[in-house]
């Protein structure tokens, strides 16, 4: 393994996941703005939104560095708890009314754009993959092509929902695709893990998962990008006429 490229993998992934947390403060505290919130309130939320977050991405980072996800008989199983309290967030986000609140005044081209991180970690598992620590088919040599999502976010945001246009249909596949690609990621990556699970017999395995900083890419990173895509659907799949007049507010 090299270590060198190692060492800038952890700093890619910290930078991103840092990275995101601003795109989040900022894109909420828009929608805060939209919304009428009091300055002190939409504060508070806006603190409490974070500081929940850091400890999320804290008890991981901690418990990545004593070893509690790589126990090879079940490292599938402790990486999926990981997966599961993003999940259940999103879940509960959906049926949520000041949530729904938030949506309506989030512009959809945001969330779409949102989405370009993906360029970044799939360079990453690159990156990694020539430094001897990531499988090739984490990769776009392989099995991976996530990366077409974070160049199209681009052209999504743009072409689908800026300067008067609302293409719905095409929202909704361009979100329906790139769900479609982010659960290929999660499928390669679980099974690719040592243990019973494995599927995949290629030398790395996907234990560079289990540790910190790269522990946020499934605890983290692809739950944010996944929850973009399900709340960007939410919204496109709302009565088209309601849709229209929030966009062209």
């Amino acid at each position: 393994m090299n270590g060198t490229l190692f060492l800038i993998g952890q700093l890619i992934i910290t930078l991103l996941a840092l990275g995101l947390i601003s795109s989040l403060y900022y894109g909420l505290s828009q929608a805060f703005q939209k919304l009428h919130l009091p300055a002190l309130q939409r504060d508070k939320l806006l603190q409490l939104i974070i500081t929940g977050i850091a400890f999320w991405l804290a008890i991981l980072a901690l418990l990545a560095y004593m070893g509690y996800f790589y126990e090879p008989d079940t490292t599938f199983q402790r990486l999926l708890l990981a997966i599961a309290l993003p999940f259940a967030i999103i879940v509960l986000l959906l049926f949520s009314r000041f949530f729904t609140l938030i949506l309506r005044v989030l512009p959809i081209r945001w969330l779409a754009y949102f989405q370009a991180c993906r360029i970044v970690t799939e360079l990453f598992f690159w990156m990694g993959m020539k430094g001897g620590y990531i499988p090739v088919q984490m990769t776009f040599e392989w099995l991976n092509y996530d990366i077409v999502v974070g160049i199209t976010a681009l052209m999504a945001g743009y072409v689908f929902f800026s300067r008067g246009r609302y293409r719905r249909f095409e929202g909704i596949l361009w979100n329906t695709f790139g769900i479609a690609s982010l659960a290929n990621v999660l499928f390669i990556s679980l099974f690719s893990l040592p243990g019973p699970h494995r599927a995949f017999a290629t030398t790395p395995d996907c234990a560079f998962l289990t540790l910190t900083p790269f522990i946020w890419l499934p605890g983290f990173i692809f739950p944010l990008a996944l929850g973009a895509h399900i709340f960007s659907l939410k919204k496109l799949l709302r009565p088209q006429e309601e849709n229209i007049r929030q966009f062209l507010k």
